[in-house]
């Protein structure tokens, strides 16, 4: 099975999924899809991002939605402006997206949904 699909079945079944925003969900989907391999850094196209995520997506809005997909060790993002206007906000420069999604190894909390404790498969 690819490591891509193993990710997020695990994603999907784990009991914090159902407490991350809709925006994070969208943000790892559009990582997973968009990785080359699992675990290296690659770059994604800002316009890329905003056609996924909307908008009215801001890099501080990416920083933060970075960070509740790293407390979960799932992803590393990071958002820099190109070296060509000084590396900060300047005009119309887009900024730059950088990702590593994290293997399977990396993830952190509860990665199960399984069986409750005194409950069998099939009891109701």
């Amino acid at each position: 099975m690819d490591e891509r699909v193993a990710l997020l079945t695990l994603v999907c079944r784990s009991r914090w999924f159902s407490s991350m925003s809709t925006e994070e969900l969208k943000l790892y989907l559009l990582l997973l899809v968009s990785t080359v391999r699992i675990g290296e850094e690659g770059q994604i196209v800002w316009e890329v991002v905003k056609r996924g995520l909307g908008e009215s997506l801001t890099v501080e809005k990416i920083g933060r939605l970075g960070e509740a997909l790293g407390r979960h060790g799932l992803a590393r993002v990071r958002v820099t402006y190109p070296p060509e206007v000084g590396g900060r906000e300047r005009g119309d420069a887009a900024p730059v997206v950088y990702s590593t999604v994290f293997g399977l190894e990396r993830l952190r909390g509860p990665a199960s949904r399984g069986r409750r404790r005194g409950r069998e498969k099939g009891d109701g």
